[in-house]
């Protein structure tokens, strides 16, 4: 059985193997920090579900490498305050991680697996893979201390790069830091890195973005077959 904090950490991978190197997408000047929240804030006042493909790898630092990647989709949708999140894994191995009504559930087909927990109050780190998406910039204001670095061309696409320090310690104690590289024109991030203390870090890259597709609540139900064993309630 999978400890807990392992599987949280595994469930968020996301990362960025095959995508071309980043670089300065223009000497200007652009918008400030400001500019960039207020439009990411505009962004989030009508963003009520998500859906795309996304990427993930974990870089260790002792080891000075990433891991192989992970590949596959991501769902989120929000409903009178409530998140529901889906990642569903189809390459290396399939693997499904739901987060629903304030439940989680991993399930991982090829051992006939599944494991749920009750987040009751708590956040699972997934949801930090909404950040940017969800969050309005006074909140994000008050939980982090916010740098813009500038632009960035990442892939064929224009983005602005922001520095996010978790004032919280609590959150800080899982990552140090987290950079969102926000797209010119969506306004959300298309890519994340969250920095953990031990400078280990989680790359997350997300494509094929379509913002408001109709998403509803019976996309996040899992149907496990009865063969599977069930962990937790």
């Amino acid at each position: 059985m999978i400890r807990l904090s392992a599987l949280t950490t595994l469930l968020i991978m996301v990362g960025l193997g095959s995508i071309a190197h980043s670089r300065p997408a223009s000497s200007d000047t652009g918008p400030s920090l400001e500019e960039v929240l207020s439009h990411m804030d505009k962004r989030g006042q009508t963003l009520s579900s998500m859906s795309s493909t996304i990427f993930q790898k974990k870089w260790t630092d002792i080891l000075e490498e990433f891991d192989e990647g992970e590949r596959g989709t991501f769902h989120f949708l929000l409903e009178r305050k409530k998140v529901f999140l889906r990642k569903e894994i189809t390459e290396p191995q399939r693997s499904t991680l739901v987060i629903s009504d304030g439940k989680l559930l991993f399930y991982q087909p090829k051992i006939k697996q599944a494991q749920r927990y009750d987040l009751g109050n708590k956040k699972d780190k997934a949801e930090f893979l909404l950040l940017g998406f969800t969050s309005n910039k006074e909140d994000m204001k008050k939980a982090y201390n916010i740098r813009l670095r500038g632009p960035d061309r990442l892939g064929d696409r224009d983005t602005f790069v922001l520095e996010l320090t978790p004032k919280s310690k609590t959150v800080s104690a899982h990552f140090s830091q987290i950079v969102l590289w926000v797209d010119s024109q969506l306004w959300v991030p298309i890519q994340q890195k969250l920095l953990e203390p031990t400078r280990d870090y989680l790359l997350f890259h997300f494509d094929e973005i379509k913002l408001n597709d109709g998403i509803k609540k019976y996309h996040f139900d899992v149907k496990l077959p009865k063969d599977v064993r069930v962990i937790g309630g």
